[in-house]
């Protein structure tokens, strides 16, 4: 026995000193080779437009770093708005060793040293690549030990949107005229809205999908009737589809906030209703106003863009309106439609439609199709699949459509 616990106590002592003189071996990382950039075509000003985000406005290439041990390398290009580059921004992350920057990859990196992403104010900054080992962001070595200057102008960026999904712009989950800003980068949006009596809405972060980012007055998919005192509401915000549908006495353009913090929000009335539509660009939105059919020619849309179906007044002021218009199969050998006379994003705002306000077939007698249209009603009219000479007389509310051979 006694035998036994000693050859243990030596196998023991044997495993601890090979391990020590692994620990004593182990090769201690170092740099052999700084590398260094061989190429590079920065000039010394850059102005930086939009309208060419995706244009390389200048490329890099370089020698790659050597250690006395084999280590995964990868390369990121930084910015720094000092020479000791005290506080860098990322441009790009690379495992090549040559790059071209686009505009817009330099332009989000700029913005970070502005006070605001609508400062277009020049500045001066420096560009070097530093090489990361083993995907570790943290460390690494600047290639070469260069960096190089630039003075660059940039384009207005975009704060953080949180989009208006609802009736206020149709229910589409891919419209994004309407949203709220985080303009202090404090997960707080804020913005003007206008919202029309009895709109129905709720926020989404990312457009697109239903089910996600969604942001609400309850979790479950229904709206929640709200009461607004004097000018204010004010409630809690949480993750679901739950929206809030305003009383139809309180149509106007409010002030609200959305706080994803403390999960609030609060409206707040400034004024009569106006329409607070923005383009992708973050400017106003005019509402094109006239005649439009929507339905199967625009794929159902009443944004401000789909104006496939638009009719032409036959003289100013006479509110009758023309067109000749290719109506698509909806599927089933006809096509859908009804018109309206302004496209806000709203489906109830300027519809004309079907004196039922259900579903209703054109018959073409005689060459062609009349019917009795109203004004306020959302009603679909239906027609074979084919070409047409519309009219629309919305002082007699009549439509004569005759088939085009």
């Amino acid at each position: 026995m006694k035998t036994k616990i000693f050859n243990i106590f030596m196998l023991l002592a044997v495993a601890i000193g090979f391990a020590a003189c692994n620990d004593d071996t182990e090769p201690v990382l170092s740099l052999t080779s700084a590398g260094n950039v061989t190429e590079q075509n920065i000039p010394g000003t850059l102005v930086l437009d939009k309208a060419n985000a995706s244009s390389v406005v200048f490329s890099m290439t370089w020698t790659a770093p050597e250690f006395n041990v084999k280590v995964a390398k990868s390369y990121r290009i930084e910015i720094s708005n000092t020479a000791d580059f005290a506080a860098t921004a990322s441009v790009a992350v690379t495992s090549a060793t040559t790059y071209g920057v686009t505009a817009e990859e330099l332009n989000t990196a700029v913005l970070e040293y502005m006070p605001s992403v609508e400062d277009v104010s020049p500045i001066d900054v420096f560009v070097r690549v530093r090489c990361e080992l083993n995907d570790d962001p943290a460390g690494g070595y600047v290639v070469g030990e260069q960096s190089f200057p630039v003075n660059v102008t940039p384009y207005p960026g975009e704060y953080p949107r949180l989009y208006v999904v609802g009736s206020i712009q149709g229910w589409d989950i891919n419209s994004s005229n309407y949203f709220l800003r985080d303009r202090e980068g404090s997960n707080v949006y804020t913005g003007e809205l206008g919202i029309p009596g009895g709109a129905q809405f709720r926020f989404y972060k990312e457009l697109g999908n239903w089910d996600t980012n969604s942001y609400g007055s309850q979790v479950d998919d229904a709206g929640i009737n709200i009461t607004v005192t004097d000018g204010v509401y004010e409630g809690a915000l949480v993750s679901g589809k739950g929206s809030w549908i305003f009383p139809a006495d309180a149509e106007g353009t409010y002030n609200c906030t959305v706080d994803l913090t403390n999960m609030t929000v609060k409206f707040e009335y400034a004024g009569e209703y106006r329409d607070t539509a923005e383009d992708a660009g973050g400017e106003e939105i005019e509402t094109p106003t006239g005649c439009f059919m929507v339905g199967d020619i625009n794929g159902w849309s009443v944004e401000y863009t789909a104006t496939e179906g638009q009719l032409t007044e036959s003289y100013e002021g006479s509110n009758v309106w023309t067109a000749t218009l290719s109506l698509p199969d909806s599927g089933n050998g006809n096509s859908y439609f009804r018109f309206y006379t302004e496209l806000s994003g709203d489906w109830n705002a300027g519809t004309v439609g079907t004196p039922s306000g259900g579903d209703e077939a054109l018959e073409i007698v005689d060459g062609m199709a009349e019917a009795e249209v109203v004004p306020g009603n959302q009603g679909s009219f239906l027609v074979p699949t084919g070409t047409y000479e519309v009219s629309l007389d919305l002082n007699a509310n009549y439509l004569v459509m005759v088939p085009v051979e």
